[in-house]
């Protein structure tokens, strides 16, 4: 069987082991332990690392790893999961966003990779930012051990629980064809996990947001391990429903990837959209006054070009132009905003339409 050592992690056949990863010293004179559970199966298979709560008040992947993580697994399994409940312990102590000590998204701080700047005189590797200290770690043992990858967040509040699919990077030419193999192999991957799967933003505003740098866009991306991001709807407060349902479509992955034995399991928890056509993430609509609003959709509910989605009136009740917010597309509503405040050019809610956009690019120049 394969070995695995993850900090004080170390894996064994036919059991659960648990450790730490040491992340960063802190000031205190402590230092910030990343915790470890590692499950191996009794017959020889691939690696998937679980990984959860980078942004801290993100709860669901937690509950999902603990549901996933038992000992009747291990006996189940062929190979190796190895799980990592929480990369952000200070972040999920305080409910926050962010680090105590790092005020940097931690969802863009991975390795940059092959996106690096190679003709660069600063040399940003050699002084890793503080956070960069904990993902540097992380990302080594991808490297090493990890054949597939999966990273659970929650979105919003008023949001479902849906798949990201990547876009995929090459450098040139020659890479093209290595990346269209890997890039068919990751579809099936998200597939497979049984919930609405959404691209992500095109290529320009991918990498203009960094989410090559996100935890399984630096994974997919710069090491060529299927990786992808599971947003597990409402972030802050855990619902069985999607715990459930998410560990259903884990489990879908693990039988896919060859790990686990017996047939896929539909989603039957929360409701699924199936749209005929393949959607991207896309912030819309957007508004053009200030005002109040209230919502005529919910999460999840299929809409028409035209359709209300909310509606919008003024301080005291009375309908700005004709009452309505309407939607330019055709979509799922992924999420909703939570406030009831809105002003001019604000977006007011996330939807899946349908993608146009290539799923591979090539790595744009510095000259470019």
């Amino acid at each position: 069987m394969k070995h695995i050592k993850i900090g004080s992690a170390e894996s064994e056949s036919g059991k659960l082991t648990y450790g730490f990863i040491d992340g960063l010293e802190l000031p205190t004179g402590t230092i910030e332990k990343i915790p470890v559970i590692i499950a191996q199966g009794l017959e020889d298979g691939p690696t998937l690392f679980l990984t959860a709560n980078v942004h801290g008040f993100e709860l669901t992947g937690v509950a999902v790893i603990y549901e996933l993580m038992t000992k009747k697994l291990v006996h189940e399994i062929k190979g190796t999961l190895v799980a990592i409940p929480t990369l952000n312990p200070s972040a999920l102590q305080r409910y926050h966003h962010k680090p105590v000590y790092d005020d940097r998204d931690p969802n863009r701080l991975f390795p940059e990779g092959k996106f690096a700047d190679k003709e660069s005189e600063i040399d940003d590797e050699e002084h890793p930012t503080l956070f960069e200290h904990i993902t540097n770690k992380v990302y080594a043992y991808f490297e090493k051990y990890a054949d597939f990858h999966i990273d659970f967040h929650n979105h919003s509040q008023l949001s479902i629980p849906y798949a990201i699919l990547d876009r995929l990077f090459y450098e040139d030419e020659s890479k093209k064809k290595e990346a269209e193999n890997l890039l068919d192999r990751q579809k099936e991957m998200v597939e497979s996990f049984g919930m609405l799967v959404c691209a992500e933003f095109p290529a320009s505003k991918y990498l203009k947001m960094k989410l090559h740098r996100s935890v399984s866009g630096s994974t997919f991306n710069s090491l060529g391990i299927p990786a992808f991001t599971a947003e597990l709807g409402e972030n802050r407060f855990l619902v069985p429903e999607v715990i459930n349902g998410s560990v259903k479509g884990t489990r879908n992955v693990l039988k896919w990837a060859g790990m686990l034995e017996g047939p896929v399991e539909e989603i039957t928890e929360f409701p699924v959209p199936k749209p005929s056509y393949r959607v991207r993430r896309f912030d819309h609509p957007r508004v053009k006054h200030s005002g109040i609003v209230r919502f005529v959709v919910k999460p999840g509910d299929v809409v028409t070009k035209g359709q209300a989605i909310a509606k919008l009136t003024d301080i005291l009740g009375r309908p700005i132009e004709d009452g309505f917010i309407r939607t330019e597309y055709d979509g799922v509503m992924v999420s909703l905003q939570t406030e009831m405040t809105v002003y001019p050019n604000d977006t007011i809610a996330e939807m899946g339409i349908k993608d146009e956009y290539p799923l591979l690019a090539k790595i744009p120049s510095k000259k470019e």
